[in-house]
């Protein structure tokens, strides 16, 4: 059983979380890089997965726009230092047409979910915060502030806080900063704040003192408790994390507590899903690992970028290292082997020799393959996969796998066996003589017979000859990709 099924299949025989409402989050504080892709994903495959087992599911996504800019890419540290401690919501947009910096890159990661399918029902987290829907969580929160202190403390092992310590932040009245405001009285309608110059070490805070409601939008719970209330306000009962969340003493820990002795409601069923590892390290755009999110449809079809990450249970860490490595003909080839449609499918390493030869037309040379017309499914995967070879070459394939013809004579040539030019010599006869591929290669095969030498090594010295490489794409395709006199003096400039 495909692992999204087998855990709706859990969810639903337990009989503990309806109505099924799964939900995700992001916080838009800068580009998305790949490894955010994976809890969307993960969530929308169990969302599908529970209503093809017949249940009436939804889906939606949190923008946690309400957040403080605690850090900023470092392209736009110049201009957006200034901002720092701001909410989300209320920063400019590094582009035009988006009305804050949280719009802006919550829409650049909404493109990509959309590419891939996955289309929840999206919620701001400030428009939630300023309609009111948070009121009563505050309240609660407010009013319980000494027992979520305690549980921090069980469940985590922190120190106690500070004396007066209130899970809330409010938006600065003088500086508009909410991500250096300190909460210290509670008198059941308004709260007393400080905006301190150095709470955090990201923004520094202006120094007012004021008292306001917290409610309406005025003020924002903590993280570790803004996340069950989430859950309290929107009714969710399937949502998971990365699995940082979901260790011992951890945020999710945390949550559960919160939710049996604070908000009282059930815990959504937990997903911890592992992490997405570049080159066995989890990616982290911060730390300069990963690709951006919006580069991934650059780097993969839609179709193989999606399955990427439904191939591998939620469990299970997915490793993608694209650069400089077969990671993506591998994939390819994986995908094939799993297509389940009758369709003509090119692998993708055929066609990234293909693309390199300057006088062969790929659909043509696949119908002749085929032996017949494509269709236009074949038409369009084909040309799609021409689309990302090239694009392969270009940025991520190692060096070995680039065949062009060298412009000069290679070094290596000078390594070549008397066999292995005798080869070459009667090579050039068959050549001139033979316009079919299939043809020559036969041919060609049938010298290595008459010479007594290993094929191997026979037509390896091909490849040394043109491209430098002891191997390439299949011989003959190659030698009649360029024009006979090209190839022939090549040869002849090799044996003399």
């Amino acid at each position: 059983m495909y692992w999204a099924d087998r855990v709706a299949k859990e969810i639903i025989d337990s009989g503990k979380f309806k109505p099924y409402w799964v939900d995700d989050m992001f916080t838009p504080s800068g580009y998305a890089h790949i490894g955010n892709l994976r809890g969307p994903l993960v969530h929308d495959l169990i969302y599908k997965a529970l209503k093809r087992a017949g249940s009436d599911a939804r889906f939606t996504f949190v923008i946690n726009d309400f957040d403080p800019i605690d850090g900023l890419p470092e392209d736009l540290q110049k201009d957006f230092s200034k901002y720092l401690g701001f909410p989300l919501k209320k920063a400019p947009s590094p582009k035009e047409d988006f009305a804050s910096f949280g719009d802006y890159f919550a829409d650049d990661f909404k493109k990509v979910l959309a590419s891939l399918e996955v289309k929840p029902r999206y919620y701001s987290s400030w428009d939630l915060y300023h309609e009111g829907k948070f009121d009563e969580a505050i309240k609660i929160a407010l009013d319980n502030a000494d027992k979520i202190q305690d549980i921090y403390q069980k469940v985590s092992g922190s120190k106690k806080k500070e004396a007066g310590w209130l899970p809330l932040q409010v938006i600065c009245e003088n500086c508009g900063r909410i991500g250096t405001t300190r909460v210290h009285d509670w008198d059941g309608e308004t709260v007393a704040y400080t905006c301190e110059e150095s709470l955090v070490k990201w923004a520094e805070g202006c120094g007012f003192e004021g008292r306001i409601s917290p409610f309406g939008g005025n003020g924002k719970l903590p993280w570790k408790v803004d996340w069950p209330a989430h859950w309290m306000v929107i009714g969710v009962t399937v949502e998971g994390a990365g699995k940082d969340h979901s260790s011992a003493g951890g945020s999710r820990d945390i949550a559960r507590e919160l939710c049996k002795e604070v908000f009282h409601i059930d815990e959504p069923y937990d997903l911890p899903y592992e992490f997405f590892l570049i080159g066995g390290k989890k990616m982290a755009s911060s730390k300069g690992l990963g690709l951006k999110a919006r580069d991934f449809k650059q780097l993969l079809p839609p179709e193989l970028a999606r399955f990427l990450f439904s191939r591998t249970d939620y469990r299970q860490a997915v490793e993608f290292d694209p650069i400089g490595t077969m990671a993506i003909p591998d994939l390819f080839d994986e995908y094939d082997r799993c297509y389940k449609e009758k369709t003509f499918l090119p692998r993708f390493r055929d066609i990234v020799n293909y693309v390199q030869m300057p006088n062969v037309d790929v659909l043509k040379k696949y119908e002749e393959i085929k032996g017949g017309e494509l269709t236009e499914v074949e038409i369009n995967i084909i040309n799609e996969r021409i689309k990302y070879a090239k694009i392969w070459l270009e940025k991520y394939a190692p060096d070995e796998f680039k065949i062009q013809l060298s412009e000069v004579l290679p070094e290596k040539v000078k390594e070549l066996t008397e066999d292995q030019k005798q080869f070459l010599k009667k090579s050039i006869d068959l050549i001139e003589k033979n316009n079919d591929p299939e043809d020559l290669q036969l041919a060609l095969y049938n010298l290595t017979k008459e010479l007594k030498i290993d094929a191997k090594k026979a037509f390896s010295a091909v490849y040394i000859s043109l491209i430098g490489k002891e191997f390439g794409p299949k011989a003959a395709w190659f030698l009649l990709s360029y024009p006979k006199e090209e190839i022939t003096k090549r040869l002849k400039e090799v044996i003399e």
